[in-house]
């Protein structure tokens, strides 16, 4: 170390070594005293606290007293700000990797190489530099795939090829990782394995041990651009045009929108989608630069390839991000926001509105993460209800990601229910009254009550895939304690966890 910077020889993930420093070291040992972590990421060193805070006034973990304080007084502005504020860390730049910034969402660690890391039997201390895993590439943010809950709804997004769809190219890819708290959380308690699972169940637990208050899981949700494919023609991909009324099932291919990027150009870009996709003009045109987005070296196109099929992927290619779920384990039943790519992000559709964009200008975003529109789920209905004995009373409150939710049908949902009314009672029968009062569609759903209904139950075969994205619920309250989760046990609303699942036979 050299004054207040850290110098070291790290190793790559060719197996080839190289100096690297870090500036700054007091300003990251402070930083990560809540578990965090000082990684080495394919040979370069980067700080990773829980969260990285952008600015005075940011507080995280805010304490569950205060975040309860504004829920339960309809204090919805304040909330709005934290979720910005959380945004803002996320796309921090914590480092470069091989001289590119990287935000510190994308050094986050996958469930991949939490199970390396399990399965090794190297247990996640505060500070231990991330493992490497030789089927990811120097970003763990590109251990890409389709969405595990897509899998109920293959018919149809099969029905839509990527790239010939009117709207352009409907295919997007997905990733999940854990900040270092929750990541530590995960490995040391081998939350990925149903051994695991199955000896808690054993023991008597009803949930597994609870993550840190610290903890922040996330979905980035990508789109892959060819860079020679539209190297001499626009890049188009369908514009999310609000959710639809009256509710349906409303996968990209619907949309009737697009938006057209221009990769070789730069600028502010449009602020309007194509309603109808009738030809690109300034208004709804766009650059890489209005995005949060990556270039593939060939290295990590190596790596994308393997995961992704039907398409060609190489070095320059480009990923975009397009929208990304968040949530954090600052209140029991844990903080939910969705943000997606917007081309109006002071007046985006819903389910966000241009009250939730408002305060994301009193948060630091570069202008790529200022694109971004926000719907947040602090609750599971209008008013607050308690996290147990309250009431399905009041009214519906919808936060759900347009690329990964919107697509889903009642057929995708094992438990819907109307708020109040004649059909408050959740049950798999609603799911099929076509009554409109029942939330039966993704553009029906809350974030807080569908990962409520995450639990592991001894007697399903989650060999079967689809079983590992079941029971899904749209919005409705449901208590910590319903009967739903009788002999099951709670996953402390972490679908990840038995998606991920490695089963016995491994």
């Amino acid at each position: 170390m050299v004054g207040d910077t850290l110098h070291a020889s790290c190793q790559t993930l060719k197996d080839t070594w190289q100096n690297t420093s870090m500036p700054a070291l007091n300003v990251c040992l402070n930083s990560i005293t809540r578990n965090g972590d000082i990684a080495n990421i394919d040979g370069n060193l980067l700080c990773m606290p829980d969260l990285p805070k952008v600015h005075g006034a940011a507080s995280f973990p805010m304490p569950e007293t205060q975040l309860n304080e504004w829920i339960y007084s309809s204090r919805n502005s304040e909330l709005y700000r934290h979720s910005w504020d959380i945004w803002a860390g996320l796309n921090h730049v914590v480092g470069t990797v091989n001289k590119v910034p990287v935000r510190a969402f994308e050094t986050w660690s996958t469930p991949t190489l939490m199970l390396y890391q399990i399965n090794s039997g190297k247990m996640l201390q505060a500070n231990a530099s991330t493992a490497k895993h030789s089927t990811v590439g120097a970003l763990p943010a590109l251990e890409l795939q389709q969405p595990h809950q897509f899998l109920n709804i293959t018919p149809r997004l099969k029905a839509a090829a990527p790239d010939q769809a009117n709207v352009g190219d409907t295919k997007i890819f997905v990733s999940v990782a854990y900040n270092p708290p929750a990541a530590q959380h995960a490995v040391n308690n081998k939350l990925f394995l149903q051994k695991t699972l199955d000896q808690y169940v054993k023991n008597g637990y009803t949930e597994v041990p609870n993550f840190p208050s610290n903890a922040i899981t996330i979905k980035p949700v990508y789109k892959h651009i060819s860079a020679q494919k539209y190297a001499n023609k626009l890049y188009v991909m369908p514009g999310w045009p609000g959710t639809p009324s009256p509710a349906k099932a409303f996968l990209e291919q619907d949309w009737g929108s697009c938006v057209y990027i221009n990769i070789k150009g730069s600028g502010q870009g449009g602020n309007s989608i194509d309603q109808g996709c009738k030809g690109p003009n300034t208004s709804n045109t766009f650059y890489l630069n209005n995005f949060i987005h990556h270039q593939l070296t060939a290295e990590e196109a190596k790596v994308v390839q393997k995961q992704i099929t039907g398409r060609e992927v190489v070095s320059g290619d480009y990923i975009i991000l397009v929208g990304m779920h968040v949530t954090t384990r600052e209140i029991k039943r844990w903080a939910w926001q969705t943000y997606w790519w917007s081309a109006n992000s002071d007046q985006p559709y819903l389910p966000s509105n241009a009250e939730i964009a408002a305060f994301r200008k009193q948060s630091p975003l570069d202008p790529a993460a200022n694109h971004y529109a926000m719907a947040v789920a602090y609750q599971m209905v209008q008013p607050a209800q308690p996290i147990t004995g309250g009431q399905n009373t009041g009214s519906s409150l919808i936060a759900y990601n347009p690329h990964l939710e919107a697509g889903f049908d009642p057929g995708v949902f094992q438990s819907c229910a109307s708020v109040g009314g004649a059909y408050a009672a959740p049950s798999d029968t609603n799911c099929n009254k076509p009554d409109p009062s029942i939330n039966r569609y993704g553009v029906q759903s809350n974030c807080m009550t569908c990962h409520n209904m995450a639990m592991y139950n001894p007697k399903t075969n989650y060999k079967d895939k689809a079983n590992r994205q079941k029971p899904y619920a749209t919005d409705f309250y449901m208590s910590l304690q319903d009967k739903a989760f009788d002999g099951s046990l709670k996953l402390d609303f972490a679908w990840s966890l038995l998606g991920y699942m490695q089963d016995d036979s491994k």
